[in-house]
């Protein structure tokens, strides 16, 4: 019985490959088939063959720019909503949608220049800007770029004026808030009406940004560019690696620096990172400080500690900064700051207090002790988590501490100098009264802290991009419609 069962599962097995033979073969009557086409790996699904370029976003956190928080979202912002001015390398500001400006104390009045359209055809209205304004000055991003702006106020249909809380001749510098037509970003599911390059829409497989018809007579490389949904940031930099998108970018704020296979360029951030200064016992003495400024190894701080992505500068003001062109520093000679280290705080270990978890900071923390030990300075480092390190900070608990603080484009310091001197010494640059000159030698003499240098993020993009690859602060893809793969 066991033979006759095995002999009757051969045969059925025999009749059914016999079938699938004649059923392969009608199929293939009248011709043979085409081989199937290799789908393309790099695209996601959805994603058309001629689309070259594909960058990182959230969908579910939109395309509105009042609400967006995530560095993904804000990264593209730029390319689909223009301000009333961009600014430059140097952080210079050039008129964007504006033709002409009257400046009087804390009156700033602005005319829109009548050639700018949103993307549907209608005019950019002075009612379009104070509604922007409104939006930016709630929103998380935008705010504090304008904190010393109290209102703007639509004088006619082309004219607006802003209203300062106190003179500030580089105030067009933080007027790069997005210009959105009124009553079309009311939710965080809007997609607001705006004058960029690019429209966006919605599409099966995440967005797609495509060329406005305002632009019809500049010539794109890129017309299109798909947006791929990422859901974190771990995501995004596998997706980079294996070229699912073209390009990321990334703040650095936790100091953790991501495994890159990709080719990286340091994107701007006006980050100031700087040495916090209990003011107490020696270090009291500005001439200490001053020391402690002529001692620090600055390059040693950003290339070892910082993996490079900083710019070092002994100036509180960034050093890319158009201003600052001519404006000299001062330092005290190392051998004499060096010996005044050793006499004044022999008998006063220092307590050096930063951020833990965070690898940049730690490591600034110990190579200053390091340095101010070569000095003849005993330290110790303290590293909290970052309620605690804040706390410590806020109740002078430190001698020292490596602090971070961003500037605007404007590089209003007076945030983080806490001297009333100072204060005014920076308020008279801003009015036009004084020099920025003036003002560096005011900080020299005080020296409320010690400038490191100014941290930058990374962008980082595909091997076989064949163009140069030139982030802005606040604009980390500008250029991208003249990006092309190879």
């Amino acid at each position: 019985m066991k033979r006759i069962g095995t002999l009757s599962r051969r045969a059925a097995a025999l009749l059914l490959a016999v079938c699938m033979v004649l059923l392969l073969s009608a199929c293939n009557k009248g011709g043979e088939t085409s081989p199937k086409a290799e789908p393309d790996n790099r695209k996601p699904a959805g994603v058309s063959a001629d689309t070259d370029l594909i960058l990182p976003y959230s969908r579910e956190e939109g395309v509105n720019p009042f609400s967006a928080t995530s560095l993904m979202n804000e990264a593209i912002m730029p390319l689909l909503y223009d301000g009333l001015y961009t600014i430059d390398a140097s952080y210079e500001p050039t008129m964007s949608l504006v033709e002409s400006v009257v400046e009087n104390g804390t009156t700033v009045m602005l005319t829109v220049d009548s050639n700018r359209r949103f993307s549907d055809g209608s005019a950019i209205t002075a009612d379009d800007i104070a509604y922007s304004f409104r939006k930016a000055k709630d929103s998380v991003y935008y705010s504090s770029m304008l904190d010393t702006i109290s209102e703007a106020i639509a004088e006619g249909t082309t004219t607006i004026s802003f209203k300062l809380t106190k003179p500030n001749k580089f105030i067009a510098a933080n007027l790069t808030f997005p210009v959105v037509k009124e009553g079309t970003a009311d939710t965080s599911e809007s997609v607001p009406v705006g004058s960029g390059r690019y429209v966006y829409s919605d599409s099966a497989a995440g967005g797609v940004l495509k060329k406005s018809d305002q632009y019809k007579s500049e010539k794109f490389k890129a017309d299109e560019i798909f947006l791929s949904n990422i859901p974190d940031k771990e995501t995004l930099f596998n997706s980079l690696n294996i070229e699912s998108v073209n390009a990321a970018v990334d703040d650095i704020a936790d100091g953790e620096l991501d495994r890159i296979t990709a080719s990286t360029t340091q994107a701007p951030l006006n980050n100031l990172v700087y040495i916090g200064i209990r003011e107490n016992g020696a270090l009291a003495d500005a001439s200490v400080r001053q020391a402690i400024n002529a001692i620090l190894e600055r390059k040693t701080m950003v290339s070892s500690c910082m993996s490079g992505y900083a710019e070092r500068s002994d100036l509180p003001l960034n050093p890319r900064w158009f201003a600052l062109e001519g404006v000299k520093t001062q330092s005290m000679e190392v051998g004499k700051a060096k010996e005044l280290l050793a006499s004044s705080l022999a008998e006063q270990p220092l307590k050096i207090v930063t951020v833990k978890g965070n690898s940049f900071k730690e490591q600034m923390a110990k190579e200053l002790a390091r340095e101010l030990k070569n000095a003849g300075v005993l330290c110790e480092v303290e590293a909290d988590e970052p309620a605690v390190y804040r706390s410590a900070v806020r109740s002078g608990l430190y001698d020292l501490y490596i602090g971070e603080y961003r500037l605007t484009n404007d590089m209003d310091i007076s945030g983080v100098l806490g001297d009333k001197q100072l204060e005014s010494s920076w308020a008279s640059v801003l009015s036009g009264a004084s020099t920025i000159e003036t003002f560096v030698k005011a900080f020299y003499a005080q020296m409320p802290f010690v400038t490191i240098g100014f941290r930058t993020g990374v962008l980082a993009y595909s091997r076989n991009m064949e163009n140069e690859v030139e982030p802005l602060a606040g604009n980390p893809y500008a250029g991208v419609w003249n990006w092309e793969l190879t």
